[in-house]
């Protein structure tokens, strides 16, 4: 189920106007939590990939980036 989004156009998980992580956006009249610019997402998943590789969990790195079949 594709949810509309058109809170924050600049969000990561914004592609073409739907929020492809949440499967509801009803935040009670708040500001969608969750929301984090591409920028911002890039960086935090280059540090966990970095602690990944360090701590050995290559696996989840190549599971979560659809290599892992």
């Amino acid at each position: 189920m594709k949810i509309r989004c058109l809170d924050k156009k600049d969000c990561f998980a914004n592609v073409d106007g739907y929020c492809i992580c949440l499967t509801n956006n009803d935040f009670g009249g708040r500001r969608c939590s969750f929301y984090k610019t591409k920028t911002k997402a890039a960086a935090e998943r280059k540090k966990v990939e970095k602690r990944l590789k360090r701590k050995g969990k290559t696996g989840l790195i190549d599971m979560y980036n659809g290599r892992g079949q």
